[in-house]
């Protein structure tokens, strides 16, 4: 489990202790039970979840199919918040250059530096914790996906023998034609 998921579940842990009043930390929705001892003990983490997701762990556990803590809503709501939907795909990419594709590079190395079957869940719950406006993030190829103003915006990294090769490029959405073909936008 990733020390930013064990703070943020020891950090809930605490709060539920003191009997704060708070959503469900798996749904998201007010449905916690005043007294925090009569919800359901999640069976995932050492925290209480409302009766529903109680009902819903235990199903997908019998299935072999659990929500992985990523998914929960205490953890994605601690995504920073973007405006990238709002912007051009030109403007994305110049903020992404200066602000993310250095740490996504760092990541992408770390990655590739890590045994052949590594999990790559880690990698991606830090990612989306610290990259504004992230959508996907893939590891064959390690590939990050952004939404912008009517386009998406594709980051792609690679090894060569001059070291980490980032290229960018800009995906107009589907039923829009590009104004015209450009190269991705490739930086060593």
């Amino acid at each position: 489990m990733h020390e930013i998921v064990k703070q943020i579940l020891l950090d809930l842990k605490a709060r539920q202790d003191k009997k704060e009043r708070m959503p469900c930390p798996r749904c998201g929705r007010d449905e916690m039970n005043e007294d925090v001892h009569r919800n359901a003990l999640s069976r995932h983490a050492d925290i209480y979840v409302c009766d529903n997701c109680g009902t819903a762990e235990a199903m997908l556990i019998f299935m072999n199919n659990p929500l992985p803590l990523t998914q929960w809503n205490c953890i994605l709501s601690q995504r920073p918040p973007s405006d990238f939907e709002s912007l051009p795909g030109e403007v994305v990419i110049e903020y992404l250059w200066k602000e993310q594709i250095p740490y996504l590079t760092q990541l992408y190395e770390r990655w590739i530096a890590e045994p052949q079957g590594s999990d790559f869940e880690d990698h991606r719950l830090e990612a989306h914790l610290f990259c504004a406006g992230l959508t996907e993030l893939w590891y064959q190829p390690f590939a990050a996906d952004f939404k912008a103003l009517n386009s998406r915006v594709k980051v792609r990294f690679r090894t060569t023998e001059n070291g980490t090769e980032v290229a960018v490029s800009l995906i107009p959405k589907p039923g829009r034609r590009a104004r015209r073909e450009r190269p991705p936008h490739t930086r060593p």
